[in-house]
C-alpha cells in the first residue's frame, strides 16, 4: 500500500504500530479491531471534559450548574478538539496525535488553551466543582505531556482514569453496594481503554498502565483538593 500512513485516511491504527491494519467497509483482519477503535473513539479525552463539567455542575447547582458545565465543557472540550481537527487539515500533526514527535508540537497550543478555560472558569466564579474537574484534566495533561517530552504516555487511559478518580470522589454513594458498583463500572471502562489502545497498537502494555495509574492518582487528587 503506497504512501504515507497520514495519506491513508481508511487506516484505524497508529504510525508508530508495530503491525499496520486496514478497516474497509467495516471488515477487520485482526479479531477485536473493530471494537478496539469503537471503545477508543467513545473514550477520547475531550469527550470526558465534554460530558463531567455539566454532570457536576448539576449535583452542585442544579440547572444553574449545568449551564456552566456546559460553558466548560465547550471551553475545555470542543474548542481544544477543534483546535486538534483544524490544525490536522493543515498537516501540521497527524491525525488522533498517534506520533510521539506530534504531541510535541500540539500540545503548547493544547495547554494555553486548557489553562485559559481554568482561568476564566476561577475568574468568573463558576462552581467549585465545575472548575475544579476542569483543573484536575489539565494537570493530569501537564503532567503526562512532561512524561511524553521522553516516553509516549497513554493520554486516552490517563484522562480516563482520572475521570474514574472525579466521579468516585464526587459521587461518594452512601450505600457500599453502589459504591461498589460505581467503582466497578468505571474501572471496568479504564480497562477498555487500556485494552484498545494495546489492541490498536497505539501503546504498550506499560504505557497505558502508567497513563491510567498518573491520571487516577493526580487527578483525583487535585480535585479532592480544589472541589
Amino acid at each position: 500500500m503506497g504512501g504515507s500512513v497520514r495519506d491513508e485516511p481508511h487506516l484505524v491504527v497508529c504510525p508508530d504500530a508495530r503491525w499496520r491494519k486496514s478497516v474497509v467497509d467495516g471488515v477487520t483482519e485482526r479479531p477485536g479491531l473493530r471494537w478496539a477503535a469503537w471503545v477508543s473513539g467513545v473514550f477520547e479525552p475531550p469527550h470526558w471534559m465534554v460530558v463531567l463539567p455539566p454532570y457536576l455542575g448539576w449535583r452542585v447547582a442544579g440547572s444553574v450548574g449545568v449551564w456552566w458545565g456546559l460553558g466548560a465543557g465547550l471551553l475545555a472540550g470542543v474548542v481544544p478538539a477543534a483546535f486538534l481537527a483544524v490544525d490536522s487539515w493543515r498537516r501540521w500533526w497527524g491525525r488522533g496525535l498517534r506520533v510521539r514527535q506530534d504531541r510535541l508540537v500540539a500540545i503548547p497550543g493544547l495547554l494555553l488553551l486548557l489553562s485559559g478555560a481554568v482561568a476564566v472558569l476561577y475568574g468568573a466564579g463558576a462552581p467549585r466543582e465545575v472548575a475544579a474537574v476542569v483543573a484536575a484534566m489539565v494537570a493530569v495533561v501537564v503532567v503526562g505531556s512532561a512524561v511524553t517530552s521522553v516516553w509516549k504516555v497513554s493520554a486516552h487511559s490517563a484522562v480516563t482514569a482520572a475521570a474514574t478518580g472525579v466521579l468516585v470522589i464526587a459521587c461518594r454513594p452512601h450505600a457500599a453496594a453502589a459504591g461498589v458498583l460505581l467503582v466497578l463500572v468505571l474501572g471496568a471502562a479504564v480497562v477498555a481503554v487500556a485494552w484498545s489502545r494495546v489492541r490498536l497498537d497505539c501503546h504498550t502494555r506499560a504505557q497505558v498502565v502508567v497513563g491510567a495509574a498518573l491520571g487516577l492518582v493526580l487527578g483525583g487528587a487535585v480535585f479532592a483538593g480544589l472541589r
